[in-house]
């Protein structure tokens, strides 16, 4: 949720909701949220051990308080690198570019005070982010 955002601050001047506003609804559904998958989803996914069948470990807080995600797949070579350059309207840390494969490894780039590069071993096993998911791949 970025409140500076020209289209944020369109809608609000619109119903003149201020961000404060905005922030305490989405914090409110969020809330919200979490309490309908710790009573009702998570009971049943700890039942039928979705975990386990699934590979994929049960939600926290930190997945539900993170920002939306995108995520680029394709073959090798199609542009995805380009293509983050493109909306980004610069380079970014740890991108490579060429006609084989470059990247055999997920990136994240999350928007910071500084640019660094965390290979994703660490990144998938930082408490505070949303990546916990990726460490079964071995990354």
């Amino acid at each position: 949720f970025d409140p500076t955002s020209p289209s944020i601050q369109a809608s609000t001047a619109a119903t003149g909701s201020s961000t404060d506003e905005i922030a305490d609804r989405t914090s409110i559904i969020t809330a919200k949220l979490k309490t309908i998958y710790r009573n009702t989803v998570l009971p049943v996914e700890k039942r039928y051990k979705y975990d386990y069948f699934y590979e994929s470990p049960f939600l926290t807080d930190v997945e539900f308080d993170a920002k939306p995600q995108v995520m680029l797949i394709g073959q090798y070579s199609v542009g995805k690198t380009s293509f983050i350059r493109y909306l980004l309207g610069r380079d970014f840390p740890g991108q490579r570019i060429g006609p084989e494969p470059t990247t055999d490894r997920f990136t994240v780039l999350i928007n910071g005070p500084e640019e660094r590069v965390i290979p994703g071993n660490a990144l998938s096993v930082h408490p505070d982010l949303p990546f916990r998911g990726l460490e079964r791949f071995g990354v």
